[in-house]
């Protein structure tokens, strides 16, 4: 009796000692439960913490959105993950994966164009999480090639009050599906990201501010400084086309038949090629070459003919212009196009035309602001450089004419009264010596006197000074120099360039041309003397030399087909020479032809 009773308080012992005990292993196993959780919890904390830092070093955009990319995929453990950014269409302009094997991207038909699922968080741009992707209403399925994907998870990314794109996740690592955590994790990156991408963005664009500040600072400056619009023109269209990462720029500016626009300037990545590199457009001088010089069409139909008339910038793809004028753009291989009116929109003075090749992506709308102000500026710098030349070019306009007034007012009527003063004195000379030595002073004070009134014309002549006459003549005579080893003399008289018309001109320094020639390889003389005198309706030359003459049996073919020109233009021409005598030829024709006689006559070519 007493044993079962002993045996009874011992069983009820027992159950008092393992109750608690029971208990306690719940609780321990729920507080290392919670405690993995805090753990994990403070792992993925961590792990949400540095891809934060990751993401916010360096200040390039494209880098920093792959880098976004490849943090959110490691962060909620994706096979697979991709950044999506918007256009300012509303569509998908760029596509970044992430996860995917070479061979496995070049298998895939195309990118996702922004439809289905994708297109669904661009529409309503919330968070989405998703178990099976095919399962939705929205699934459009994947492009061929494209690997199979059940999970999803989505995440818009926002910069203030605007989606600059979306976090595209799928297919967990594990085999499991995206969670609640997962998705808060993918926000709080989000969130981090959106404030990342603007300061990069925001960097940029001071940075492109500092290009166009230090580019508009250098055009002003060349300008200023008296360099040739020519040359600035060259420098805003390199600036121009590096400020906008374009691979081609040109400016077209009004020719000189109306409704064309000629290309002033063509600026290629090949202008600044080393020798032998060949660039994507081609060499040089098969495009720069057929480019520069071109006259184009800016009738309103054609897009250089809408910037320029509009005064407002177009922005495009050259594949939707078939204008004939952009064909040769889109044969060198361009595609995205930004044309801008290079000046105010009210006063355009010419085009801007900024191209990219076709497999580049177009240009960015927040440029549209800094490139237009360019145009505008370099348009007004230049036309304030241009007003200032020709002040430049007026003012000695000017002192040439003052020049010229002073020497017909004072210095020629000094020689003048200074010649009839010795010619009156000659006559009272009775030693011959001294009256032949005073006569040559006086012959010598009459043709410095018509070298200045010669010299008087062509001050007051205010033509292209390579176009005239006078300046023909004078570049035959200084380049006759090298050949016959001497200077030859020059002597013009009358108004040269204001009164030979050009058919006559052309034939005149034809006939200098030869008389030249023929004295250096033929006369053996130390001296050559040309006289050039025009009155009001005949221009003579005279060409002497103290050479070895003309010898006997000599063929004239040369002098003949000099003497032939003459008689057709209405003049002669007169061969004066005997042994050691030299030679002197005096050719003359009218200074200006009737007009249908200088359409029939022929090109000026002469020969031995």
């Amino acid at each position: 009796m007493s044993d079962t009773v002993g045996g009874a308080h011992a069983l009820r012992g027992q159950e008092r000692l393992s109750l608690p005990q029971v208990r306690l292993d719940d609780l321990l196993d729920e507080v290392r439960s919670r405690m993995s959780e805090i753990s994990t919890a403070h792992e993925r904390l961590r792990t949400l913490l540095e891809a934060v830092v990751s993401i916010g070093e360096g200040l390039d955009l494209d880098p920093l959105l792959l880098r976004i990319a490849e943090t959110a995929t490691s962060l909620v453990n994706a096979r697979y993950g991709a950044l999506g950014v918007i256009g300012e269409d509303g569509e998908m302009s760029q596509f970044i994966p992430v996860g995917l094997e070479p061979h496995e991207i070049s298998s895939i038909d195309h990118w996702p164009r922004g439809e289905g699922i994708l297109g669904l968080l661009i529409k309503e741009p919330e968070p989405l999480r998703l178990g099976d992707v095919s399962e939705h209403p929205e699934s459009r399925g994947f492009p061929e090639g494209h690997p199979v994907m059940r999970s999803f998870l989505g995440v818009p990314i926002r910069i203030r009050d605007r989606v600059f794109g979306n976090l595209y996740m799928t297919d967990k690592q594990d085999g499991t599906q995206f969670t609640v955590d997962d998705e808060l994790l993918l926000r709080a990156l989000a969130t981090a990201a959106g404030t990342a991408i603007e300061n990069a963005q925001l960097f940029a664009q001071t940075q492109s501010r500092e290009t166009w500040l230090d580019a508009s600072g250098q055009i002003t400056t060349r300008l200023l400084s008296g360099a040739p619009p020519e040359e600035v023109l060259r420098l805003v269209a390199r600036r121009a086309r590096l400020m906008a990462h374009a691979d081609v720029a040109v400016i077209a500016m009004p020719g000189e038949e109306p409704g064309t626009l000629t290309v002033r300037v063509w600026d290629g990545p090949d202008e600044d090629a080393p020798p032998g590199h060949r660039n994507v457009l081609g060499p040089r001088s098969t495009v720069a070459t057929g480019i520069r010089g071109a006259s184009l069409t800016c009738a309103p139909d054609t897009l250089l003919g809408r910037v320029y008339l509009s005064g407002r910038h177009v922005q495009t793809n050259i594949s939707e212009y078939c204008d004939r004028d952009v064909e040769f753009l889109a044969r060198l291989g361009l595609g995205p196009v930004l044309v801008l009116p290079f000046g105010p929109p009210d006063g355009a003075r010419g085009v801007l035309f900024l191209a990219r090749t076709a497999e580049q992506e177009e240009f960015q709308n927040s440029w549209m602001g800094m490139l237009s102000s360019f145009a505008n500026q370099a348009a007004v710098a230049l036309e304030l450089a241009e007003a200032r030349l020709d002040s430049e070019r007026l003012s000695v306009l000017e002192d040439r004419d003052r020049i010229a007034r002073d020497l017909h007012d004072t210095v020629i009527q000094r020689l003048y009264a200074t010649a009839i003063t010795l010619m009156g004195t000659v006559r009272r000379i009775d030693d011959s010596a001294s009256a032949d030595r005073v006569q040559r002073a006086v012959n010598d004070l009459d043709d410095t006197i018509r070298q200045i009134r010669s010299t008087i014309f062509a001050l007051q002549h205010s033509g292209d000074e390579a176009s005239t006459l006078r300046s023909q003549v004078l570049d035959l005579v200084n380049s006759a120099s090298d050949t016959l080893g001497f200077a030859p003399r020059l002597l013009t008289q009358g108004p040269v360039d204001n009164t030979v018309d050009e058919t006559v001109g052309a034939h005149l320094s034809a006939v200098l041309r030869e008389l030249l020639s023929n004295a250096a390889r033929h006369a053996k003389a130390t001296s050559v003397d040309v006289e050039l005198s025009v009155s009001d309706d005949e221009v003579v030359l005279r060409v002497s030399d103290n050479g070895c003459g003309i010898p006997e049996g000599v063929a004239r073919s040369g002098l003949r087909n000099m003497a032939s020109r003459a008689e057709e233009l209405g003049g002669s021409m007169a061969v004066a020479t005997g042994p050691g005598e030299g030679t002197v030829v005096e050719w003359s024709a009218p200074v200006r032809l009737p007009e249908a006689a200088a359409g029939d006559m022929p090109a000026p070519a002469l020969g031995d």
